[in-house]
């Protein structure tokens, strides 16, 4: 929204800053997850989710401290709400996105139509051309066939404004659900921003939640755990990429044998260390680490 409540549209960034390359593309690249361009790779602002719950960081400080790690595109997700923000500042974030070279995406969380068209505005205003969006996981979550509906019914924004939905597998959906649901809109505007993690909460494995959206992604949130044995039980853990039980080269293979390049965004599920200075300080070791790893491991590709 600009300020005084107007859309972003009418006198404000509907075009998007200057720097973005491309008319729809994002910056560096054209269509999200369509084949044959450019991928980016960079970090959702859940990669700094203890620098923003502890030590305040805000968008501003993030766009800094991702293209520091040496970040390409970053995704404000919800644990930094943009919606909020007057429209000149958003209007200074892109500025600053600019100035540092960074592609932006935002995400959100619910599927509310007032919020989902709020932050389409957002994403439209900060030049940006994704818009990631958690469904509700219980209580209020749409029917199968109203989240269709809904989806749908924004097709002709996402056409006018030239942004990819990208519906996360999140905890309270299987893949294969989330998978038929996009498949029934039937837009290549609207796709899946794939973790190969998340749907582990429903004992779906990384494998097989690949196999299942690689062919729809146009995001992807990069992320490994490993499996520790703990009583009874087993407790699914963070760490750093490549270390744990995500097949990496293989997401990235499946992506590329179903002619995806979406952008690949670090997360990490890191629990918190002893003192709050331990865990920022490991927090942006993994988060530098998994950039690096991504790059090279798209880098080798590439090569290939």
């Amino acid at each position: 929204m600009r300020d005084g409540g107007e859309p972003a549209g009418e006198g404000g960034k509907a075009d998007g800053p200057p720097w973005r390359v491309g008319g729809a593309g994002q910056g560096r690249r054209g269509n999200p997850g369509k084949g044959g361009q450019i991928l980016a790779v960079g970090i959702s602002s859940y990669a700094y989710r203890c620098a923003v719950e502890l030590a305040g960081l805000d968008a501003f400080g993030l766009l800094e401290r991702s293209q520091e790690a040496g970040a390409e595109v970053v995704q404000i997700c919800d644990n930094l709400p943009l919606d909020g923000l007057p429209g000149k500042m958003l209007d200074a974030l892109a500025g600053k996105a600019g100035e540092l070279r960074l592609v932006l995406e935002v995400g959100m969380k619910g599927c509310e139509p007032e919020s989902l068209h709020r932050n389409l505005e957002v994403t439209r205003r900060l030049g940006a051309s994704l818009l990631r969006v958690v469904l509700p996981e219980a209580r209020g979550k749409p029917s199968r066939d109203g989240l269709v509906a809904m989806l749908g019914s924004l097709l002709p924004e996402l056409r006018e404004w030239k942004i990819t939905l990208a519906v996360e597998n999140h905890f309270g959906m299987l893949p294969s659900e989330l998978a038929g649901i996009v498949t029934a809109v039937g837009d290549p505007l609207v796709g899946v921003c794939l973790d190969p993690v998340n749907s582990v909460s429903r004992l779906v494995g990384p494998g097989e939640t690949v196999a299942t959206l690689a062919p729809l992604a146009v995001s992807v949130h990069a992320k490994d755990v490993k499996a520790v044995r703990r009583n009874t039980g087993f407790y699914i853990t963070g760490c750093p990429l490549g270390e744990g039980m995500v097949d990496l080269p293989e997401l990235v293979a499946a992506l590329h044998r179903a002619g995806r390049s979406p952008n690949f965004l670090v997360e990490a599920w890191m629990d918190r260390l002893e003192n709050d200075a331990s865990t920022l300080s490991q927090e942006d070791v993994w988060t530098r680490h998994g950039i690096r790893y991504m790059k090279d491991l798209l880098a080798s590709r590439g090569s290939d």
